[in-house]
């Protein structure tokens, strides 16, 4: 992560007082708020692409992804699982996609670091990410993975102590697994997968969740970095959609270039959604998010001592029972 400077602080200061998304959070204007704690505010988009369609944002003001603190990152990505969670059971869906977009010609269109969380259906008929390989130069792949291969392992070890291991793929943790795309869509197209080998994100632990995205966040640097792209998009699918019918769980990071053809923007949907309703089912589910699940521990009955008739070797035998059960 980048750390804030005074001068990046004041500029940021600056940012915040045209930022209509800070002016949303400080209810200057108005949105339909799903989820809101001390560090994250989650409003309903007002160009749904799917009922339901989440922005999820932090309370401060960061305008790219490699300028969030550490705290606030992990608290986003950690329980980024309950929130695809809360919305697969509030809008009744199969999967989740979620969308970052890392400068302009990637499609980010504000200056507040956000992103996109859409519920999915098999039958939802959005195809943007179910890529078919295109044609790419094989010598300017083999570069970009051995540039790759050299940076990754140096940029997550540095940042957050990840610890890598050897690996068929481009980098490989005890968290992760990233790879260059078989259906490569632009060269250093990158695919990340996480090791609890679940395709359902929503039961990810807090650490994997974050593991995973701080995987993507360093691809994306590298690329942008290692590769000159102008921009990058982190695009995950979960569970079972259109562009996603084996519901394998995937994170996409693609490098970004003015001009290159990608189409990756989904379009606003035909269809017109009751925002009061969806906050109300969102409502029935939302209040469980950062709540830490109750776990039940069974009791176990001590085994009795039986009466020797003799009060005094009673109260002796118990204690050296007692004493015998201790751990």
């Amino acid at each position: 992560m980048t750390e804030l400077t005074p001068e990046i602080k004041a500029q940021l200061e600056e940012q915040k007082k045209n930022c209509i998304f800070c002016q949303i959070i400080s209810g200057q204007q108005e949105a339909k708020k799903v989820f809101e704690d001390d560090e994250i505010y989650s409003v309903l988009d007002i160009k749904p692409v799917v009922k339901g369609h989440l922005l999820v944002m932090p309370k401060e003001h960061y305008p790219i992804m490699p300028l969030l603190p550490p705290k606030t990152f992990q608290h986003m990505f950690g329980i980024l699982p309950q929130i695809v969670d809360a919305q697969k059971k509030a809008m009744v869906m199969t999967g989740c996609t979620v969308f970052i977009a890392n400068g302009g010609v990637a499609g980010q269109q504000a200056p507040h670091f956000l992103f996109h969380v859409l519920g999915r259906d098999k039958g939802d008929g959005l195809l943007n990410y179910y890529f078919e390989p295109k044609s790419l130069v094989e010598a300017e792949q083999k570069k970009a993975e051995e540039l790759l291969r050299h940076n990754l392992p140096i940029m997550l070890a540095k940042n957050i102590g990840a610890q890598p291991i050897e690996t068929d793929g481009v980098y490989e943790d005890d968290k992760v697994k990233i790879v260059m795309s078989s259906k490569p869509q632009a060269v250093g197209h990158l695919e990340i997968y996480s090791k609890e080998e679940d395709k359902y994100f929503e039961n990810l632990s807090y650490e994997s969740a974050v593991r995973l995205f701080y995987a993507a966040s360093f691809a994306a640097t590298a690329l942008f970095e290692g590769l000159g792209a102008h921009g990058t998009n982190i695009i995950m699918q979960t569970g079972e959609s259109a562009d996603n019918p084996d519901g394998k769980l995937v994170v996409h990071v693609l490098p970004r270039y003015d001009g290159d053809g990608l189409d990756l923007i989904l379009p606003p949907s035909s269809q017109q959604f009751n925002p009061d309703e969806i906050i109300s089912a969102y409502g029935n589910e939302t209040f469980k998010i950062g709540k830490k699940k109750e776990v039940k521990t069974e009791q176990k009955e001590e085994p009795r001592v039986e009466s020797t008739g003799d009060p005094a070797l009673d109260e002796v035998r118990e204690a050296i029972e007692k004493i015998r059960r201790l751990p």
